[in-house]
């Protein structure tokens, strides 16, 4: 196997792990948005799967070091747990809901994208907020005392 071929599979491996976290972590908001997007029905819909695209590679880059927002937790990281659910879930209620609203305000559809927009800035700064909770994380378990 060649290095790209390497790169591409480590790569994609990155945004299946970031597909994941992002859509564990991003359940209470998910529930929240199942029972509020009778309001604005194709709006929701849209926004919410161009969050979860673009979060899901945005995890991917943040984590792998591609786009520098700072160090990332560990993904078994258990203390930050808490913090992760309450953060990602609060960023895609923001990218859906709050999206479809400004959409439907609007009415342009082509504004649903920015659901993935609102959605990778959150996570992009979710770094700072981690280090404001629980300080600088640790990469080395062994380091963690």
């Amino acid at each position: 196997m060649s290095e790209s071929e390497t790169g591409l599979l480590a790569w994609l491996e990155e945004v299946f792990f970031g597909v994941m976290e992002l859509s564990f972590l991003s359940t209470p908001a998910f529930a929240a948005v199942a029972l509020l997007q009778s309001r604005y029905p194709d709006a929701v819909s849209l926004s919410g799967l161009a969050a979860i695209g673009a979060g899901s590679v945005a995890i991917a880059a943040f984590r792998g070091g591609r786009v520098d927002v700072g160090a990332w937790p560990r993904r078994a990281e258990l203390s930050s747990i808490p913090l992760r659910f309450g953060y990602f879930s609060a960023v895609y209620l923001t990218a859906t809901m709050g999206v479809a609203l400004v959409v439907v305000t609007l009415d342009s559809w082509w504004l649903t994208l920015l659901g993935g927009v609102v959605q990778a800035i959150g996570l992009a700064a979710f770094p700072t907020v981690y280090r404001a909770v629980h300080g600088e994380p640790v990469g080395d378990t062994a380091l963690r005392v």
